[in-house]
């Protein structure tokens, strides 16, 4: 433009210079032109109007040129913000009709923008649609189809592996899982995914193995699935070759293993299940030498042993330094009622009681007292334990 104005001023002094000069010089000049037998002839004054009115045509020119190109543009600008705010209102309609659990004219609005870039949004939210309408292949084809968006890749991806696991289909998970880019398959939404995949499948060893490397992502669950995967372990063993093969393979196992209390609480789990209840004493008093453990306490309700010095020694010695510690209380109860010692049975759980009001002391304490056939005072507390929520 600045170029434009440069050439405007330039051509316009040339005129006035060339006008004026005529006029001091009193000589209006003569021009001659001649071309393929054409002649003109001006003077100077001539010259410099017809240049004018030649300079002045071309400027229209240009603008009506200018004009035109800016209206087509304007045109198909407005041509496409109108297309782009018709599919804006269509996203919009059907976000508020999902919210309005308006599920029919949600997938209709959806259905209309589903080939649209809306970095795969619409197509997560149609298959939520879908599956309110009960159609989950529907649903399952719009989450492929956002999987192949990258926006939206990991998010479908796991709606997809949520979708395998709901239905049952482990297998169907772990084969997804293997497919995913290595970049989705170290998120921790993923992994925990996997994990429960892996346990749904029963692939018990494959789940140990990856465990440690996945504690960070599992946080408070890589206990549960620790416990989890070496119960299922220590189950196969059992079941295909006896407890006295459990404890060799417990003992053959690493350190490390044998110090993790979600593996100690699986194994003694099974040691239980077995109905070797000596051993899974001795198992729960060893490894809890410093101090009760989470995992471990809840274990000791479930022995059942005529004289479990081992088990009662270590309760009391406990409570000496922590005296209404309720869990402690309510297990050294359970583990004097399995030992037919109803006295201290009774004497812990009432204190347990007065302090925690858990469910199952109350029912364990109201069948100690319909042994003494307290039947009245057995039903009130069987009625207190029913209005009371579970342990």
């Amino acid at each position: 433009m600045k170029s434009f104005i440069r050439i405007c001023m330039i051509f316009v002094i040339l005129l006035i210079m060339l006008v004026v000069s005529a006029m001091i010089f009193d000589d209006r000049g003569y021009v001659f032109i001649e071309f393929n037998g054409y002649a003109i002839e001006m003077n100077v004054m001539s010259l410099a109007i017809s240049l004018i009115l030649v300079f002045i045509t071309l400027l229209l020119f240009n603008w009506i040129i200018n004009l035109s190109f800016n209206a087509t543009s304007t045109s198909r600008a407005w041509f496409g913000n109108f297309g782009s705010r018709k599919k804006q209102k269509a996203f919009r309609s059907g976000l508020l009709a999902m919210a309005e659990n308006d599920y029919p004219q949600a997938r209709n609005a959806f259905a209309k923008i589903e080939n649209d870039d809306f970095d795969g949004i619409n197509l997560l939210a149609a298959a939520q649609v879908e599956l309110q309408l009960g159609e989950p292949q529907k649903a399952k084809a719009l989450w492929h189809k956002a999987a192949a968006i990258s926006s939206s890749s990991l998010a479908a991806n796991q709606c997809l592996l949520r979708d395998a696991l709901q239905q049952g289909q482990p297998d169907n998970a772990l084969e997804l899982i293997a497919n995913l880019p290595e970049k989705q398959r170290n998120q921790a939404l993923i992994i925990k995914l996997w994990a429960q995949a892996l346990a749904e499948a029963g692939k018990w060893q494959v789940l140990k193995d990856k465990l440690p490397s996945w504690k960070k992502s599992l946080g408070p669950d890589y206990d549960l699935m620790m416990q989890q995967a070496s119960k299922g372990q220590f189950a196969e063993i059992a079941s295909k070759e006896g407890g006295t093969k459990l404890i060799e393979n417990w003992l053959a196992s690493s350190r490390s293993v044998r110090k993790d209390p979600a593996q100690q609480a699986a194994y003694i789990q099974q040691l239980i299940a077995q109905g070797m209840h000596s051993e899974a004493e001795k198992a729960l008093v060893e490894y809890q030498k410093s101090a009760p453990h989470a995992l471990l306490i809840p274990l000791f309700k479930q022995i059942k042993l005529p004289n479990p010095n081992g088990a009662l020694k270590k309760l009391e010695g406990w409570l000496k330094y922590d005296e209404n510690n309720v869990e402690l209380l309510s297990t050294l109860g359970h583990v004097a009622y399995h030992a037919n010692d109803l006295i201290l049975a009774e004497k812990v759980l009432n204190k347990a009681i007065k302090l925690g009001h858990k469910q199952e002391d109350l029912r364990l304490m109201a069948t100690i007292k319909e042994a003494q056939q307290d039947n009245l005072q057995a039903l009130a507390l069987f009625k207190q334990s029913m209005a009371q929520p579970g342990a």
